[in-house]
């Protein structure tokens, strides 16, 4: 039986709380390109610029001064019950092994060319380029004709989709079991310049924008008539396409912007306001998330999407990554709707960064450390090793959030008998020269040699202040187990027309987020007055990623007469403050 089997070691970081994002807050409209490298200036330090990485390739081993690299061919030397009698040359069983670990960077060099044209540019020898810039979030997407499945009608598949590393130089991993015919077929493609194993990286970053005043009138008839959008909830869509909808809608004037004063950044207002859209119409779905029955032609899409006349190929997407899925939401709004963007915006881009493994076995094919092929016997003497990898989020969560985490594993052999195996996860397996995780199971009298990969685990996570959150037990067979937060961070803008309120004799409004943090009950608040931007408004929340939905009080403090007060439930991230209750409707 034809098996491949993927595992990414994904490298995840961003910030859990709004004092990291200070810490390196760009002014996004203000970046520039030299020397082929994108850079930034900070906000708080408008001398000091940080740079988008530019390149990527095989991460360096500088013991074996190799790259990290290696496609093991294995046969397995059995009688093959498939050949006719008196057959002297029969077939072999067997397959192959392929691993490899990549990372994106950017050359010292452009580096020191980038920070000299920067002073020359600005005319400003204090101008420092500081260094790479963290971005909030990454993903990947592995692409191969050769290692796709057969049966796809796509040329170009994408085998896998995955969360990146946040920070330059951070490593990510892959490993392949493939059958004997796609290992040649890989070994004569890496002959070639440019050879049949891909990866792109998309990496989102955010910053803040100009100053600009400007509304923003949203047709919702319009909208749901729209053929870009009119197939349900069910579907997923990539972010080029839901970025190509939205582009569609403000050409028909379904969208319609009134800009105040001068002429702002175009691009970036457009991505800003597409992006209030997306948090309205769309919620994000890692595709490797999706149940490989409900995903229908997504991988296509993708694939479409990262060939040469794909959107990556003939588009300068910045505004919406390629590799995030979006599932429509059941929001349902009628008329017109206006949205007010006041002074500066905080806007996510994104960047993209390919690999190609090129030439390698002309350059390294007689170095068995990188191609051989080896014969297998005696399964006794195996042993499985499972690595476990933690997602960059966890080392915040500690900080923030976290007392361990505890990863339980288990094996039932063919022979009856049990394996097990407990990890505790604490703070200090994030400094420099930590012992790696690991778990070692040996052959048990498992002849079944693909069941003999399979194992158990769970997970159980201990949350300062005494909470508890248990997963389900999982069986998969890769041979990294990788541990990721099983919540996220989400924002809750605050909208409304405060004129009206005014007006209506309100002072002021007190807004109270009530929300479940796996058994904590959590509760935040904060009070907006009538001369208050609203753009500076909102909250940051962290929730459990099955919890979508927000509780909320809205209390409104008059100039006359009693409070009024209205509740609800936030499902979108936006609640609308100047929907001003009736006294006879206020809930105590």
């Amino acid at each position: 039986m034809k098996r491949i089997s993927i595992f990414g070691m994904l490298g995840l970081i961003f910030a859990l709380t709004s004092q990291h994002v200070a810490a390196q807050q760009i002014l996004m409209d203000r970046g520039t390109r030299v020397a082929e490298l994108w850079c930034f200036p900070l906000l708080d330090d408008p001398d000091t610029y940080v740079y988008l990485p530019s390149e990527s390739r095989l991460t360096w081993d500088p013991e074996h001064e190799l790259p990290q690299f290696s496609l093991l061919r294995y046969v397995i030397n059995r009688p093959d019950e498939s050949a006719g009698v008196g057959s002297a040359i029969t077939s072999a069983d067997g397959g192959a092994l392929l691993n490899f670990l990549i990372e994106y960077y950017t050359p010292e060099e452009q580096v020191d060319a980038a920070q000299s044209a920067l002073q020359e540019r600005m005319d400003n020898d204090d101008i420092v380029l500081r260094g790479p810039i963290v971005f909030d979030q990454g993903r990947y997407a592995l692409v191969s004709s050769i290692l796709r499945d057969q049966a796809s009608e796509q040329k170009v598949e994408v085998l896998t989709t995955g969360s990146a590393p946040v920070l330059e130089g951070s490593r990510i991993a892959f490993s392949f079991e493939l059958d004997p015919e796609k290992s040649k077929l890989l070994m004569e493609s890496l002959t070639t310049a440019t050879s049949d194993l891909s990866v792109v990286f998309d990496l989102s970053f955010s910053g803040l924008t100009d100053n600009y005043e400007a509304t923003m009138e949203v047709d919702w008839n319009q909208v749901y008539q729209s053929q870009d959008f009119s197939a349900g909830g069910s579907v997923y869509f990539v972010g080029a396409d839901v970025e190509l909808g939205f582009e569609k809608l403000y050409r028909q004037q379904a969208i319609k912007l009134d800009v105040k004063g001068e002429s702002p950044n175009m691009d970036g207002l457009l991505q800003t306001v597409y992006n209030k859209l997306l948090d309205l119409l769309f919620a994000p779905v890692r595709p490797e998330a999706i149940p490989a029955d409900q995903r229908g032609g997504l991988m296509d899409a993708l694939g479409a999407a990262l060939s040469p006349n794909g959107a990556l190929g003939s588009r300068n997407t910045t505004g919406f990554g390629l590799n995030v899925a979006y599932r429509m939401k059941d929001y349902r709004s009628e008329g017109t709707s206006r949205l007010q963007f006041s002074g500066a915006q905080t806007v996510e881009r994104h960047h993209f960064i390919s690999f190609n493994a090129g030439d390698l076995f002309n350059q390294y094919g007689e170095d068995e450390r990188m191609f051989k092929t080896v014969p297998l016997w005696d399964p006794d003497f195996q042993q499985r090793e499972v690595i476990v990898t933690m997602d960059g989020t966890l080392e915040n969560a500690f900080e923030d959030m976290l007392n361990s985490v505890t990863l339980v594993l288990h094996k039932e052999h063919q022979n009856g008998q049990e394996s097990s195996h407990q990890i505790v996860v604490m703070p200090q397996h994030f400094e420099s020269g930590a012992a790696p995780l690991n778990w070692v199971y040996g052959s048990h009298q498992d002849t079944n040699r693909l069941e003999w990969l399979n194992y158990r685990f769970h997970t159980i996570w201990q949350f300062q202040g005494g909470g508890q959150y248990e997963t389900l037990w999982d069986t998969i067979s890769t041979a990294v187990v990788n541990l990721y937060t099983p919540f996220s961070t989400r924002s809750i803008d605050l909208e409304g027309d405060l004129e009206y309120l005014v007006e209506s004799g309100v002072r002021a409004v007190l807004v109270e987020l009530t929300y479940d943090f796996f058994g904590m009950p959590q509760r935040v608040k904060q009070t907006i007055r009538m001369s208050d931007n609203l753009a500076d408004k909102g909250f940051r929340i962290t929730l459990p990623n099955d919890s979508p939905e927000v509780s909320y009080k809205l209390t409104y403090i008059m100039r006359e007469g009693r409070p009024l007060s209205a509740k609800g439930i936030d499902e979108f991230g936006l609640i609308f403050i100047d929907e001003l209750p009736e006294p006879s409707t206020d809930m105590e």
